[in-house]
């Protein structure tokens, strides 16, 4: 999970078009859709891109940090369903209650809301445009997952809760992490020598470079956790 910052993005205007009364999810025509997309990658930050090129610099997943490798999908951070307890049919087009996720049925949004799935309170959830999940959830470069230490017993619940519901902790996930790990491990056996003859400064300096250069690629938090405890 990674910090998104909504206010940077536009928020699509033909939403206003439609009303949970009246209208389902399922109404939401193309144009909408696609204008809606961009404006949830947009969330990401990443300056100057345009729709156009949007795919090059690679869509994540709001929740794993996973590359999106089709157009992603449009999950709904409180589910809509009406007939269920914890549905919030109000915020079915709500802005602010909307994320870009990948379509995998192991973990996200999809595993989140699975017929069956057990209970969990939306509020005990860390939500990425409002929280900045580095400070609650620590990335081994394993690929493991486990709440930050240090945090106060509310805060440690809701880490563990949006690991638990947002499956975080799948294994395919704790294996993707660890690849993307494993190439910048690589890059530094590779220059250890140099490394150890530059002073401390120099190194810090140096793992921040590399922290900001990978900023965007996907498991990019598991990647930060690596260098920062170099």
């Amino acid at each position: 999970m990674h910090k998104l910052d909504r206010s940077v993005a536009t928020p699509p205007t033909c939403l206003a078009k439609y009303d949970f009364k009246t209208h389902r999810w399922s109404d939401l025509d193309g144009p909408c859709k696609k204008q809606l997309r961009f404006a949830l990658f947009q969330m990401q930050g990443i300056p100057g891109i345009t729709g156009e090129d949007a795919k090059e610099y690679g869509l994540r997943c709001a929740y794993c940090q996973g590359a999106i490798r089709s157009e992603g999908h449009i999950e709904h951070f409180r589910r809509k369903n009406s007939s269920h307890l914890n549905g919030y049919p109000e915020l079915t087009f709500a802005w602010e209650n909307l994320f870009l996720a990948c379509h995998s049925n192991d973990h996200c949004g999809h595993f989140k809301d699975r017929s069956g799935g057990p209970a969990y309170n939306p509020d005990h959830l860390l939500k990425p445009d409002e929280e900045d999940a580095e400070a609650f959830l620590y990335f081994h470069s394993s690929g493991s997952v486990a709440p930050r230490e240090g945090l106060s017993p509310a805060d440690k619940h809701r880490a563990s809760e949006t690991i638990r519901v947002f499956g975080l902790d799948n294994r395919s996930l704790i294996g993707a992490r660890e690849k993307a790990v494993i190439k910048y491990r690589e890059m530094l056996r590779t220059d250890l020598e140099e490394l150890a003859s530059w002073d401390e400064e120099s190194r810090r300096e140096y793992m921040r470079e590399e922290i900001e250069t990978t900023r965007w690629e996907p498991y990019a938090s598991a990647i930060k956790d690596f260098f920062l405890l170099r």
